[in-house]
């Protein structure tokens, strides 16, 4: 059987950019604040971002919404969020506890203090980040909110979320 292979074949990357918010909010709170301040519908996927380690296993919930106005979905995501551990600890004793280990993990290590992330998929230029940026900034709950880098991002397949 004859192989085939593609030369010079490059995977041309969506253009996407990348807000961080900083706040102690659950991720169903954050998306209610965000679509009553910014006038969105942000929903919960059916599907959640799973990240399996080696060391662990997270469910990160995903919240989108499709903005007719730009032609944009925008995607809320916790940066910070709660894993099984996959190694349990052996033990043998009379009272064996089965319960899973629940481990704080980070989807983004480059920004670890960073706790939601929007990825709104369009290029920069055509998009009013700006004022967005402003709008979430003067929800009361937000402590903080700037543009992120994407080139200092490693696992950027995380980011990926149809």
């Amino acid at each position: 059987m004859a192989i085939h292979k593609l030369a010079d074949w490059e995977l041309e990357d969506e253009p996407y950019i990348l807000i961080a918010i900083h706040s102690t909010l659950e991720p169903y709170r954050m998306a209610y604040l965000l679509n009553k301040h910014l006038l969105k519908s942000f929903s919960r996927c059916t599907k959640d971002q799973d990240i399996v380690e080696p060391a662990y296993t997270a469910n990160y919930p995903v919240y989108k919404y499709f903005d007719q106005e730009q032609n944009a979905p925008l995607y809320l995501i916790p940066n910070k969020y709660w894993g099984t551990a996959t190694h349990q600890p052996i033990t043998s004793s009379l009272f064996d506890n089965n319960e899973s280990i629940k481990v704080k993990t980070v989807l983004i290590k480059e920004y670890g203090t960073v706790d939601f992330l929007l990825k709104i998929e369009k290029e920069e230029d055509v998009f009013p980040l700006k004022k967005m940026i402003n709008s979430i900034g003067e929800i009361p709950q937000v402590i903080s909110v700037y543009q992120i880098d994407t080139f200092k991002i490693k696992q950027q397949d995380y980011l990926i979320f149809e």
